[in-house]
């Protein structure tokens, strides 16, 4: 309904950008804060909007709390400061080399208080652009960004609402990993860095400052915190610590530190709440601590580690200086470059008064005016008047987002200039090109991303898709920088530096004391974190206990996991999380929207192959079903099986397009070796046909005689059975063993990916890094398929053996061609997928060179056998007669075939009769002589006959290629059991049978 709504919205304004109505009407609001434009004219002056959750949550949706949130309104007063410090000292170029512009476009802010609830950030939004909320000389028409929301939520909210109106938000404060995604918030950005920092830090300093491997984690109940959670705990399981306990905190705080004070042995805890939140839970800690002095003994001393949203805040520690002891908190650090405007809004804080918040009669906040008589229980005006000479603010402090509230104005202003000189031919004014509601969105979006901070460097990340959008709205890594600290004494004392980039160095600390940071240790039971322990070997001597793999099912849940050691140097194959962590939504797509652009290529081709292969069928299926040979499916029935089996390899090759799971994973792992095994054994089989049918006797036609030995289509079946039922066997005994299971592990690069549990770990090194991988999942994988490699190496030997028996039209040839250059396509693709396991990108070569060698021998397959099958059918008689059969006989050169036999109806060909050329045939006459007895005459549909004398043995019509010796009568005993007077004394029955068997065979197993 809100998207609805929005394009509903959205067609209005387009439609219709008229003023709203009259000033004077009920609905307008003279008590929101306001920073006026000194300009009036539309295309000299534009409004920003602010979203800042000013007072607490009220008792329901309706109203705000009267009491006033520091945070929201620090930032919301530097949100107006900043709008008009910028217009005052930014100097603005039309060009970099060009004149300073003369020309003024005033700017002036507006500010909404959400109060904590994104219902109030849509209501907001949606009522100031309906005209439902009007501050006083703001038209919605010149509103052009958003700076805000605070939380996370409440931008979600904001930049899906926004995002139908073609407007851009940047947030100072949400943090979310979330919102980082351009695809689902094309119009968002943040000037703060995400959580996935903060826990990429906190993970590294517990990893390589405290050197521990067990923690407790404590998250708010809240977008913020749910987000930090599980983000932390993909970076924990990287940096090989095990969270031993996690749990929300509501407002029961003491229930809180009494959970963690029953891990006895746990010290460190990392909060990933807001500064309140932290202050309540570290004053929990310090009333539960003993006062000095007291008979009752001391409780475990809990280390805690905070985000930035904790920062330096003083006012956290304030009261609980015993528990906060040798804490380490994360500080958002705003480089040098933006250091001289962070101190001038420091400045201008220290001093402010409720009658000089800007010097300037454009500007009113009541908000501010009331927030100073809370404080200080007086009025600013009237009776009991404020003495606002000794009162001030002075003593409280910056909140750790101001400095991204500030930087959020500064890019939205020179954003819109840059968009502003771009659309409106050089010239900085708000013109109608720019000003048009389908123009505005993306023009000041990419003005807005493409904001450079003084050193040059691009503020936001301009990383792109593989379409050339945008794919991030998250700070560049060279601004996501922090400040690690230590609590000493109340006190915030700096141990370093931290950004994504230059990881923490522990030997650079300064002020960080190790004796007071012990490694936490996971007392037994320890089911939670059992995996990442060294275990000790069993206390039998030469003896390694397995068990069954887990279930998936909570580990907290008592009797479904069973605590069994391990040596430290077990290996193990397969592996399976023990602590289930849904996937996302986002995490069930394709690979090419994880960049991996490979896929594309794969897909259309596996597509191809698959069209292929169906109009291979439907040609042959057409050819052959009006013909006697359509009816002997016995002598078809090995080619369809080909066919059917080059098919399922181009259909197993759909399963790699998605990002791994469980599914996909056992397809790719049984139906990888399956299809291969199923195309090779029917290459394995029709050479046994080839070879079994060879007679010791001589031809005339190819498959004119039948060997005793030919394989019958029982046991033809029963082989293939037998040869693809061994591959069937191996992966069936791989899936029962190692269920598939999809696994999100680091990759070579360090960042998480999803793969298949195909690989084998230690037991010390655990199996979510894959640098530390025995086999990786690529090698098991080739592993397995060994049986089809020995498959291949035996069709070939097979076919060298066969090429020179013509059977099925010298198919063995061909059987050879595809089997002989399948083994260069498998050396190739698995010494690219074997040798390149180091590879930043080994996840995707492993997976990327499976999928294309058998892309590649299948396709290799379908062209070698079928091509020429094709060209076979397409010369073929309606008896399913192929005449090129005739050169590869003994009889060979005795026949004379004019050049046009094949194209001609009444093409004459001549045979040798007892030695002598007799009665010319032409192809198609029913009655004509026999070749060498009834049953095996050429027949087309034109009848012929012509009369040559037998001294005739070359004529204008033929020429005698060669005389054998059979003419000459060298081999008359051999021949004569084969001459048409021989056949005159046996049985009819016999020799037409088996003379129609074999010229029907000639096309063999199609």
């Amino acid at each position: 309904m809100l998207i609805v709504g929005g394009v509903m919205l959205l067609v209005c304004l387009s439609s219709a950008q008229e003023k709203c109505g009259s000033d004077t009407v009920s609905c307008v609001d003279s008590s929101m804060p306001i920073l006026r434009t000194s300009l009036s004219g539309t295309s000299n002056h534009y409004y920003i909007g602010g979203l800042f959750g000013v007072h607490e949550k009220g008792m329901d949706a309706y109203e705000c709390s009267d009491d006033i949130r520091l945070r929201g309104l620090q930032n919301m007063q530097a949100f107006f400061w900043a709008i008009n410090y910028y217009q005052q000292n930014l100097t603005l170029k039309e060009n970099p080399n060009g004149p300073v512009v003369n020309s003024k476009v005033s700017v002036g802010g507006v500010a909404f208080d959400s109060c904590g609830r994104q219902e109030q950030v849509i209501n907001n939004i949606m009522g100031f652009a309906q005209c439902r909320t009007k501050p006083i000389g703001v038209d919605r028409r010149q509103l052009l960004a958003f700076v805000g929301p605070d939380r996370s939520t409440e931008a979600m909210a904001a930049a899906e609402l926004l995002q139908d109106m073609n407007l851009t938000s940047v947030s100072h404060a949400a943090t979310a990993s979330k919102l980082g995604n351009a695809e689902e918030y094309p119009y968002f950005l943040r000037t703060v860095p995400s959580n996935k920092n903060d826990a990429m830090a906190l993970a590294a300093i517990l990893g390589k400052v405290v050197r521990t491997k067990y923690v407790q984690l404590v998250y708010q109940d809240n977008a913020y915190g749910r987000d930090g959670k599980s983000t932390f705990e993909w970076h924990a399981k990287y940096s090989k610590i095990c969270i031993v306990q996690s749990m929300a905190v509501d407002e029961n705080y003491q229930e809180v530190i009494n959970k963690l004070m029953d891990n006895s042995t746990i010290q460190y805890v990392v909060l990933f709440a807001d500064a309140q939140t932290a202050k309540n839970i570290l004053n929990a800690a310090q009333r539960d601590n003993p006062a000095a002095g007291t008979r009752k003994p001391a409780r475990k001393v809990l280390i805690f580690l905070g985000t930035s949203s904790w920062g330096k805040n003083k006012d956290v520690i304030k009261q609980a200086a015993e528990a906060s002891e040798n804490s380490i908190v994360m500080a958002h650090s705003v480089q040098d470059l933006f250091k001289n405007d962070i101190d001038a809004f420091t400045n201008y804080w220290r001093n402010l008064k409720p009658v000089n918040q800007l010097q300037t009669t454009l500007f009113t906040n009541p908000w501010f005016v009331k927030y100073w008589e809370d404080t200080w229980g007086c009025k600013v005006t009237g009776n009991n008047s404020c003495d606002l000479n000794s009162q001030t603010v002075k003593d409280t402090e910056i909140d750790a987002y101001v400095p991204y509230t500030i930087i959020a104005v500064r890019s939205i202003i020179e954003g819109i200039f840059k968009a502003a000189t771009d659309a409106c031919t050089g010239t900085y004014e708000l013109c109608t090109l720019l000003m048009n509601i389908r123009n505005r969105g993306p023009t000041i979006f990419y003005g807005i991303k493409r904001f450079q901070a003084e050193d040059g460097k691009f503020y936001y990340d301009q990383s792109l898709n593989p379409d050339k959008r945008y794919k991030s709205g998250d700070v560049a890594a060279k601004f996501s920088n922090y400040e690690v600290y230590r609590v000493v004494s109340g006190q915030y004392l700096k141990l370093g530096d931290w950004n994504p980039d230059k990881m923490i160095n522990p030997d650079e600390l300064i002020n960080f004391d190790s004796r007071k940071y012990e490694a936490s240790t996971c007392p037994e039971p320890c089911p939670a974190c059992d995996i990442f322990r060294t275990t000790t070997p069993p206390t039998t001597p030469g003896v390694t206990r397995a068990t069954a793999p887990p279930t998936t099912a909570d580990s907290t849940q008592a009797g479904n996991y069973t605590i069994i050691k391990f040596p430290a140097d077990q290996v193990v194959t397969g592996a399976y999380p023990i602590t289930f962590t849904e996937r996302t939504a986002e995490e069930y797509m394709t690979r090419f929207e994880v960049g991996q652009r490979w896929i594309i290529a794969l897909g259309v081709m596996a597509g191809l192959g698959v069209l292929i292969v169906i109009m291979f069928e439907i040609y042959i299926l057409y050819r052959l079903l009006g013909t006697r040979m359509g009816h002997r499916w016995r002598t078809m029935w090995l080619g369809q099986l080909l066919l059917f089996g080059i098919f399922l390899c181009y259909m197993t090759l759909f399963a790699y397009i998605l990002i791994p799971t469980k599914a996909t994973c056992g397809i790719i792992r049984f139906g990888v070796g399956v299809s291969y095994a199923f195309c090779f054994a029917v290459l394995l089989v029709k050479l046994m046909v080839i070879l079994t049918s060879k007679s010791s006797k001589l031809s005339f036609l190819p498959g004119d005689v039948e060997s005793p030995n030919y394989l019958k289509g029982v046991y033809q079946f029963l082989m293939f059975m037998f040869a693809v039922g061994i591959q069937i066997v191996i992966d069936a005994q791989w899936l029962i063993t190692v269920p598939p299971e999809a696994i999100r592990v680091v990759s070579n690069n360090g960042t998480n990916v999803w793969i298949c549990n195909h690989y084998t770990w230690t037991v010390k090194d655990g199996y979510h890094d894959m640098r530390t991988f025995v086999r990786n999942g690529f090698e098991n994988h080739l592993m397995s398929l060994v049986y089809v490699m020995f498959l291949i190496l035996i069709t070939t030997l097979l076919a060298a053996k066969a090429h020179g028996i013509s059977t099925n039209h010298r198919e063995s040839v061909f059987i050879g061609i595809a089997a002989g250059f399948s083994i260069p396509i498998w050396l190739a693709w698995s010494l690219v997928g074997g040798l390149n396991r180091d590879h930043l990108n080994a996840h995707e070569f492993c997976d990327g060179c499976m999928a294309f060698g058998l892309f590649v021998t299948a396709t290799c397959v379908l062209f070698t056998m079928f091509v020429p099958k094709i060209q076979q059918l397409v010369h073929m008689s309606t008896e399913g007669l192929y005449l090129d059969d005739d050169r590869d006989t003994y009889y060979a050169e005795s026949v004379i075939v004019p050049p046009s036999y094949k194209s001609k109806t009444n093409s004459v060909i001549y045979v040798n009769n007892q030695g002598i050329y007799s009665e010319p045939i032409t192809v198609g006459d029913p009655l004509a002589t026999h070749l060498r007895h009834p049953g095996s005459t050429y027949s087309t549909t034109n009848p012929h006959l012509y009369k040559k004398a037998q001294s005739e043995y070359a004529t204008q019509s033929g020429r005698v290629i060669r005389v054998t010796p059979e003419l000459t009568g060298k081999y008359t005993v051999n021949r004569k059991a084969q001459s048409e007077i021989a056949y005159g004394t046996r049985s009819a029955k016999g020799t037409l049978r088996r003379s129609r068997y074999g010229s029907q065979q000639n096309l063999g197993a199609l």
